[in-house]
């Protein structure tokens, strides 16, 4: 995957696990934290709006305009369902969101902080971006998931609590 993407939680240890499984991408990092200057100075972390402010979706369009963002990875859980909701906007600027749609996520089964030991698989629209990905199908489903407990299905992956 040649692209640039923007991952949200840049702080949090899962979006650093996620940056990891997309080396031929460009990966920005996202927060709604106080970043350091220094992070910010990088060009490789951006301040994001809090997800209970009004302005979060088109504050959240305009930064990956700006970058030229190709792939958004939403991990807050608070991120989940208000970019869930917004998936035909930023398709129309040609920027995919890696997130269930809201009728899937009602279904999905949601991990928060999912500890090392648990594998993650990055999907956009069912198929695995990861680097060495067994290009298995997983209906149409994006975001970033790992496998359930029982071997039956996935699980949706973020950072909360």
């Amino acid at each position: 995957m040649d692209a640039k993407v923007l991952v949200t939680q840049g702080m949090c240890p899962l979006a650093q696990r996620v940056a990891r499984l997309l080396p031929a991408a460009t990966v920005l990092f996202g927060s709604a934290d106080d970043l350091p200057e220094v992070l910010l100075r990088t060009g490789n972390y951006l301040k994001l709006p809090q997800p209970d402010n009004p302005a979060f979706v088109h504050e959240v369009l305009k930064r990956c305009l700006d970058s030229e963002v190709q792939l958004l990875i939403p991990l807050g859980l608070d991120e989940l369902y208000p970019l869930a909701a917004v998936r035909p906007l930023f398709s129309e600027y040609g920027i995919a969101i890696g997130v269930p749609t809201p009728m899937e996520l009602d279904n999905l089964v949601v991990v928060q902080n999912p500890p090392k030991a648990h594998p993650l698989l990055i999907l956009q629209d069912g198929r695995e971006l990861a680097a060495g990905a067994g290009g298995t199908s997983h209906g149409a489903l994006s975001g970033v998931f790992t496998p359930l407990d029982s071997g039956e299905g996935l699980a949706l992956c973020c950072v909360g609590g």
